[in-house]
């Protein structure tokens, strides 16, 4: 089964960042800074782009629990 995002979810949201530009410390959709204990989720589209997305952000639109 892929891994994708409940309906409230809004792509044109995220903040992609650059192959060539370094990791974020915030999430790429809330916007809402990563800890150092968090687990990002963490993808690339076909170009390359990264986003990563907080665990408050996993678990309400990916449906995706950290323990």
């Amino acid at each position: 089964m892929p891994l994708k995002p409940g309906d409230s979810f809004n792509w044109t949201a995220v903040g992609w960042r650059a192959p060539d530009q370094r990791r974020t410390d915030k999430c790429s959709y809330c916007d809402q800074p990563l800890s150092e204990d968090e687990m990002p989720l963490i993808m690339w589209n076909k170009d390359g782009w990264c986003a990563e997305f907080c665990e408050a952000c996993q678990r309400t639109h990916w449906g995706i629990t950290i323990e």
